[in-house]
């Protein structure tokens, strides 16, 4: 968003569905590193920070090259900046952090409301007057603010308000109102997930997500050059990537969308006509025998911890315990498995706020009752597609790099859709992509028609 050709991109696009007779409602981040810049910044920092003031020069660039004078904008902005710093500096609370944080989105979108206002009927809309989020068990905690959820649904009287405004709305992405007055985060991917949660809210049929990429690819192609473009997905295995690491659209965003039955579509906003991925509840090419792994993916930052307990399967009530630990603190786990003697989980640590502090406090906590050992920062390697389970037969010489490695978990989900190996980080990428190899490349689902589109090298991308 950063750039004055996206915009131009933007614009185009906007006019081509009024054209189509659409009424177009547009969902923008922030500007490339203000996000990043914001949540990790020093909470005793002024507004003459060189930080801030790269955040300041980066819009004020974008708004030169966009042939804008706003200087009143961007006062405003700089002020809201000011003043946000200074409640950060008086008490650094999740809930002070994402109202700085939210002024990301706010200068993007309204940059771009006053660009697009002079090419179409365009107004700007506040997306905290059709998003609130769900009140959550811990209130106060960093979750509930830097990851907040919202409910799906259509809001027909919203529907009938913002549909009485001009052809093109613009609202900002990732934010949310909770309570009377304060201002949410959604989270990674809280753009796309703002997307698929107002259309849903507006009782939209699709949802066009514009990004840097073409669509969802068969493993991330910086691990695998020769990763395929996926043209086609239903829900349940666009979330099953998108859930074990495939970072394009968020596993939220498309839960949104299923709930609803809105149609999602990914594609590159530099190179909109290349073709793209669409992922929707009708199967499509789907409905032939595709049993196989689909995709390859990488999870990093993963926290394993191996909870030792002597007798921990016949004593009732120790995984329950366990649980009950970890769940208190409003972190969530995604992987476990159980031996006779040993519990081992596996904990996202970006998605779960995880800090030095909270981490500290739950193995504490755990340490009560276990021996406790910690796997700091993992990476889980996932096998997805319908009947994964079948890959573990076409292993072959991919088998032989899995035992060359040591190996925390393995594991499979319920749905037989994901199979996964938790491993050391520095062994990820090379497991990636001979496991990518031996089971996409030269697997089962290559070969039925209408799956894959080109690879990521036939796209002009780079090794």
């Amino acid at each position: 968003m950063a750039d004055a050709a996206a915009w131009q991109q933007i614009a185009g696009l906007a006019s081509e569905r009024c054209e189509q007779g659409s009424q177009v409602l547009l969902v923008c981040s922030a500007l490339a590193g203000t996000t990043g810049a914001l949540l990790a910044i020093e909470p005793s920092t002024g507004i003459t920070d060189p930080v801030i003031m790269r955040i300041l020069r980066q819009h004020a660039e974008l708004a030169k090259k966009l042939g804008l004078h706003c200087d009143t904008l961007l006062e405003e902005f700089e002020g809201r900046l000011e003043r946000a710093l200074k409640a950060c500096a008086g008490h650094d609370s999740p809930a002070n952090r994402a109202a700085l944080v939210a002024l990301g989105e706010w200068a993007s979108t309204r940059i771009g409301h006053q660009f697009l206002s002079g090419k179409m009927s365009c107004e700007w809309v506040d997306a905290r007057d059709a998003l609130t989020v769900v009140d959550e068990p811990f209130p106060d905690s960093g979750r509930a603010w830097l990851s907040a959820r919202c409910e799906t649904g259509a809001d027909n009287a919203l529907n009938e308000r913002w549909s009485g405004l001009a052809t093109v709305l613009i609202t900002q992405g990732y934010v949310a109102a909770k309570g009377s007055a304060g201002t949410a985060l959604l989270g990674r991917g809280g753009s796309d997930i703002s997307a698929a949660l107002l259309a849903s809210r507006l009782s939209a049929t699709e949802a066009e997500i514009w990004t840097d990429v073409p669509g969802l690819f068969s493993a991330d192609p910086s691990f695998s050059p020769e990763a395929l473009l996926i043209r086609e997905l239903d829900y349940i295995e666009a979330l099953e990537m998108a859930a074990s690491g495939a970072r394009v659209v968020h596993p939220r965003c498309i839960r949104a969308a299923a709930e609803s039955g809105i149609a999602l579509n990914i594609g590159d906003l530099s190179r909109p006509g290349c073709g793209g991925t669409r992922i929707n509840g009708n199967k499509g090419v789907l409905d032939a025998p595709t049993v196989g792994v689909k995709a390859v993916t990488c999870q990093r930052g993963m926290l394993v911890m191996l909870l030792e307990n002597l007798d921990s399967r016949q004593q009732v009530g120790f995984l329950a315990w366990a649980f009950d630990v970890i769940s208190a603190l409003g972190v969530s786990i995604d992987l476990v498995a159980t031996s006779e003697t040993t519990t081992t989980v596996a904990i996202n640590n970006v998605d779960n706020h995880i800090d030095q502090a909270l981490l500290q406090t739950m193995t504490d906590r755990l340490s009560e009752r276990c021996r406790l050992r910690l796997f700091a920062d993992s990476c889980c390697v996932n096998l997805v597609g319908r009947g994964v389970r079948t890959a573990l037969a076409q292993l072959g010489p991919a088998a032989g790099l899995i035992e060359e490695q040591p190996l925390l978990m393995l594991s499979q989900s319920a749905n037989d859709m994901c199979l996964s190996f938790l491993v050391y980080p520095e062994h990820a990428e090379a497991l990636v992509d001979e496991l990518h190899r031996h089971l996409v490349v030269e697997g089962t689902a290559r070969r039925t028609p209408g799956i894959y589109g080109k690879s990521w090298l036939e796209l002009g991308g780079q090794r």
